[in-house]
């Protein structure tokens, strides 16, 4: 008997989030810049080889319903890929979150940056999370990153005024209600 997984698309009718499929990995590398090295990667530079395997661990765990739920983002009009949106549900490992929360992050290739795809992504990401049941959704920003602290207010998210220290050092902490 062959099983049917249910594909997972989103859109606002400008971009659409979907999973990352392995054939992805090539022009996921090549929109990778130094700003998502820095912020996203922990100052490592991909390759191939570890774009495919970080694609092929989030499907895994998105199939068995977490910790990762993890898309690439696309313009609708062409379905050019220009970045990714993720959530992780990891309370336990995740600075700044608690059991039925849900941490948001995003990453823009260079030339996507500047023209409100994250905003469009998070909202998209907003209505998963809502519809899985979490309870709250949580943006996690570096001071130093002035185009991500901007992401959580256009989509309707508080910054609480706490700040937690992550590895990387400060981190200010932007919170929105999903229930």
């Amino acid at each position: 008997m062959t099983k049917l997984k249910k594909v997972i698309e989103l859109t606002d009718g400008t971009i659409i989030i979907k999973p990352f499929q392995e054939e992805d990995a090539e022009e996921h590398l090549r929109g990778e810049d130094s700003e998502q090295i820095k912020w996203l990667n922990g100052g490592c530079k991909s390759t191939v080889d570890s774009v495919r395997n970080w694609i092929k661990r989030n499907r895994k765990s998105r199939e068995k319903g977490g910790p990762v739920f993890n898309f690439a983002i696309r313009t609708l009009e062409d379905g050019k890929l220009i970045g990714m949106v993720e959530a992780g549900i990891d309370f336990e490992i995740i600075e700044g979150i608690k059991e039925g929360d849900a941490n948001i992050s995003y990453g823009l290739y260079p030339a996507a940056r500047g023209k409100g795809y994250a905003a469009r992504a998070v909202i998209l990401m907003v209505s998963f999370l809502k519809a899985k049941g979490l309870k709250q959704a949580i943006i996690r920003s570096e001071p130093e990153n002035p185009g991500s602290l901007k992401v959580p207010e256009r989509c309707g998210f508080t910054r609480t005024g706490q700040i937690v220290t992550g590895s990387g050092g400060e981190l200010i902490i932007f919170e929105k209600k999903l229930q």
